[in-house]
């Protein structure tokens, strides 16, 4: 059983103060080593995303991380869609306007892409009939001697959430390896739905890998990226997630996560911000309004514990009315047609963590 400290948003202190007295009640404060630079791996946002973990409660921990000696730097990595992340150039731009710039978090901003030093890490144990053999994540990660991973818990079209393991298994991954992610549930064009041939999905193709041959779209499978951009576009939604595909997406997750791990050498720290629940991840422009009322803050040494707890405090808080008809257990899931658990139970399986947990109110 892992231990999850939680500071609850009823609690009448400052959040941000609320974050710090996690972080010193966890002990992980004397695990910073003096003088080395240390990672804090997060999400910063999509341009027009207004969700995304506020830049004051990072700002927070890179002060304690400096107070104890450390060089405290912001991480993240480009994506696989097109978009204002798709480089490193673009995604610096978007976290500056989202405010994250080294004046007002105190720390740099470093953004990893595929040209970057990378480290092979291998898949040696596979469940599920997970075909990844490798992941690959940035040197610059790996090295780092301290990981603070902070992530935002929020809803995602495939995986259901979005949390800890979410944040390692594809957050922290070269694009080839989100790639590799994303080929199992590469969308599919229903060739029963009520196409007019109108090609958005061949102009919004960023490989060029779709195009339109007698009203109908064709696919080179081999030049896809798994972007997904062909279904969100869709104006007439002919483009579908395959039957199972989520939970085979979870599946990889996973394996990714637990590889990310495997591949790091330090010591890792999960903090869970448990507030502006929405249905979409940070990854939207537009992510949707609040299930449930803000929550609170998590802290563990083990992203698997970390995630259920996460789930299970959503659960249990009240629904905003109107914002959804789904019911607990894994409102999350529900939402999105598909389990979350997929990616926990797949990682409490390859011995990332575990399900079972002590929740620790601080």
């Amino acid at each position: 059983m892992s231990e999850v400290l939680f500071f609850s948003y009823v609690k009448s202190i400052n959040a941000v103060e609320g974050l710090g007295r996690l972080i010193s009640r966890s002990g992980f404060e004397d695990v910073i080593p003096g003088g080395e630079s240390i990672a804090i791996k997060l999400h910063m946002g999509e341009l027009g995303n207004t969700r995304y973990i506020r830049p004051v409660f990072v700002r927070k921990v890179v002060d304690i991380v400096k107070s104890n000696g450390g060089k405290p730097f912001l991480f993240d990595t480009v994506v696989n869609y097109p978009g204002a992340r798709d480089t490193r150039e673009k995604y610096l731009r978007t976290a500056a306007k989202n405010g994250f710039t080294e004046v007002s978090v105190g720390a740099p901003v470093v953004i990893a892409d595929d040209d970057d030093e990378q480290q092979s890490i291998p898949v040696s144990n596979r469940i599920g009939n997970c075909q990844l053999e490798e992941v690959k994540s940035s040197s610059l990660l790996l090295n780092s001697p301290c990981l603070i991973v902070l992530s935002h818990v929020k809803g995602h079209e495939i995986s259901g959430f979005g949390g800890a393991v979410k944040n390692l298994g594809m957050g922290c991954v070269s694009r080839e390896t989100k790639r590799a992610q994303h080929y199992v549930n590469m969308p599919q064009f229903n060739e029963e739905s009520d196409c007019d041939g109108c090609g958005k999905c061949a102009e919004v193709c960023p490989t060029g890998a779709i195009t339109i041959v007698d009203g109908r779209p064709e696919r080179v499978v081999a030049e896809c990226s798994s972007c997904g951009t062909c279904l969100f576009m869709c104006p007439s939604h002919c483009w579908v997630w395959p039957p199972g595909s989520k939970e085979t997406f979870q599946i990889y997750l996973g394996h990714a996560a637990t590889a990310v791990v495997a591949g790091y050498r330090g010591k890792i720290a999960y903090v869970n911000f448990i507030q502006d629940v929405v249905p979409l991840c940070d990854c939207v422009a537009a992510s949707g309004t609040p299930v449930v009322q803000d929550i609170g803050i998590a802290f563990s040494l083990d992203p698997v514990a970390i995630d259920k707890a996460s789930l299970d405090l959503i659960d249990q808080a009240p629904i905003i009315p109107g914002s959804t008809s789904v019911k607990p257990p894994d409102i999350m899931g529900k939402i999105h047609k598909t389990s979350s658990l997929v990616q926990l139970e797949t990682a409490e399986k390859l011995k990332l963590g575990t399900m079972k947990y002590e929740l620790v109110s601080v």
